[in-house]
């Protein structure tokens, strides 16, 4: 009888670690999520997106815009999906459907465009490399704001490789400079020392991001403290995300792991 109950304890104990982490195969070249727990699989010109529990919902495909370069998914019925090589930008809803008609950048007052996202009221942040600026342009793509020559202002010649809106604030990333802060008018506020990263998340109280020795880790942006978050993982780890009670991990042997937050 004592042993029937622990083979049945165990049984149990095995099906509730199951329940509270999902192992998915991944095709991908990254990966983003939504604030209703869906992810995003992107590869080079095909996203698919699943719910937190694995299911994939829709597809979106297109070959003749080349490679997709970024998507923002802020806004889940507004989605971003940028062509560097093409200076592109097709806008989906939440079934993954085109919204509206592409957006040709180079009709626009931009001389060149290397990364953008989205921004409050459907607007979008450009960040152009050539005069170091970023620009926003509200959803008639009309010039709301600019930032000022930043080369001059930090005296250095950056080199952003991602950037992010998140509660008014616009978050450009260089790896080598680090975290670049403006507020929403354009107007850079200060430099967050992180460095060596490819992309990071912005939430409430925190950013979330993977160190150069594999480890996730935060930054308060109230203490300002840099700590770690969790247990170092064995396997090298590339990316990580949170949304509601779940985080997600996309490792480099090709698997998302998706854990239940206590």
């Amino acid at each position: 009888m004592k042993k029937y109950i622990i083979i049945l304890f165990s049984i149990i104990s095995v099906n509730l670690a199951a329940q509270q982490q999902l192992v998915m195969p991944f095709a991908g070249k990254s990966f983003t999520t939504d604030q209703f727990g869906n992810y995003y699989e992107i590869s080079d010109v095909e996203i698919k997106k699943y719910s937190n529990k694995g299911k994939l919902q829709y597809t979106y495909s297109n070959n003749l815009l080349g490679e997709i370069t970024s998507i923002d998914v802020f806004n889940p019925m507004k989605i971003l999906v940028y062509f560097k090589e093409f200076t592109k930008i097709v806008t989906l809803d939440n079934t993954l459907s085109p919204t509206s008609s592409i957006i040709d950048l180079t009709t626009l007052d931009i001389d060149e465009t290397s990364l953008v996202c989205r921004s409050y009221n459907d607007g979008i942040w450009y960040y152009n490399p050539i005069r170091f600026e970023l620009i926003r342009k509200n959803n008639e793509l009309v010039t709301t704001n600019k930032s000022v020559q930043l080369a001059n202002l930090l005296n250095k010649n950056i080199q952003p490789n991602f950037i992010v809106e998140y509660n008014n604030q616009v978050y450009l990333n260089d790896p080598k400079v680090g975290i670049l802060v403006f507020d929403n008018f354009g107007t850079y506020i200060k430099t967050l020392p992180i460095f060596g990263l490819t992309n990071f998340q912005v939430k409430e109280k925190y950013l979330l991001f993977v160190n150069e020795k594999n480890e996730i880790m935060t930054y308060d942006f109230f203490t300002l403290d840099i700590s770690k978050y969790g247990k170092t993982n064995l396997e090298e780890i590339l990316a990580v995300r949170i949304e509601q009670n779940f985080i997600f991990k996309l490792f480099k042997n090709k698997e998302l792991i998706i854990s239940r937050i206590n």
